[in-house]
């Protein structure tokens, strides 16, 4: 069903757009102006994240900022599950399986108790994949000021400034000696997704197809549906590896600039780690 745009209202349903012609191009003025509050909104967060006093206990003014953070990507993603189930378009290409939205749900468990899984898939799935999200929007069909647009921008800013904000807070540090465990969760989620594509003529994780305008269409058009899965991996992994090295460099800006390294205070209170341990060691 595709709506004119007179019929668009800022709360319709996300697929009921999908055809309406109403969006907004990549890089044009609205897209751009999403992507300029998005930088303002990750540095205001890291900034005051790292002017709040040291520890994440229960109680602390840096985990309740977490779980703050963590908790409105997820109400967002909730609020417009509900306005599809309640337009009756809450079909399997809808719900909330994308990798990102995985993400997500990492944010909260990470907030509840802090742990290197959650940590490092953040610094590479859950960056890589809202970095990529926000340059080139799925939902870009949608006109740019209706809620689903707010909330995919919103969602996935919050997901790279929740990772920055306890990176940059020095509150965890990753590893690319940890690389293996969201490879491990990766190698789990892609052939889930696959065959969830396969039976449900879905597209999680853009595995069949990519995102039209993207830099996935060149990788797509050297390779057959069944080839293209092999090197957008590829792409992916290369890229979770550029980001070990811009962590190491904020990380050692940080060093520069005298913020002290909580990492292993934050996990000696969390797993109960003897004194003289560290983060790093596994």
């Amino acid at each position: 069903m595709a709506l004119v745009s007179s019929e668009i209202t800022f709360f319709t349903a996300e697929p009921l757009m999908y055809d309406s012609g109403a969006g907004f191009d990549y890089f044009g003025p609205a897209h751009l102006g999403y992507l300029a509050c998005s930088v303002v909104l990750i540095g205001v967060l890291c900034a005051a994240y790292r002017r709040l006093p040291s520890g994440t206990a229960w109680g602390s003014p840096r985990r309740t900022m977490q779980l703050v953070i963590a908790a409105i990507p997820l109400a967002m993603l909730a609020s417009r599950d509900v306005m599809m189930y309640h337009a009756g378009v809450f079909d399997p290409n809808w719900w909330p399986l994308h990798s990102c939205n995985i993400c997500e749900l990492l944010m909260l468990v990470y907030a509840l108790r802090p742990n290197r899984l959650c940590g490092e898939s953040l610094a590479t799935m859950g960056i890589f994949g809202a970095l990529a999200a926000l340059l080139f929007p799925s939902w870009s069909y949608c006109p740019p000021f209706t809620w689903p647009s707010v909330c995919g921008f919103t969602e996935h800013t919050l997901i790279i400034s929740f990772t920055a904000m306890v990176v940059t807070g020095r509150d965890y540090e990753p590893s690319v000696k940890r690389i293996w465990m969201p490879l491990v969760l990766f190698g789990l989620y892609v052939p889930a997704a696959y065959a969830f594509n396969k039976a449900f003529d879905t597209n999680f994780m853009f595995l069949n197809a990519p995102p039209g305008g993207s830099p996935l269409v060149a990788v797509a058009e050297l390779f057959d549906s069944a080839g293209y899965i092999v090197p957008l991996v590829v792409v992916v992994v290369a890229c979770w590896l550029a980001l070990y090295a811009l962590w190491r460099v904020l990380l050692h800006r940080a060093e520069q600039d005298g913020s002290p390294d909580y990492t292993q205070e934050v996990f000696e209170s969390v797993n109960g780690r003897p004194s003289g341990t560290t983060a790093g060691e596994d």
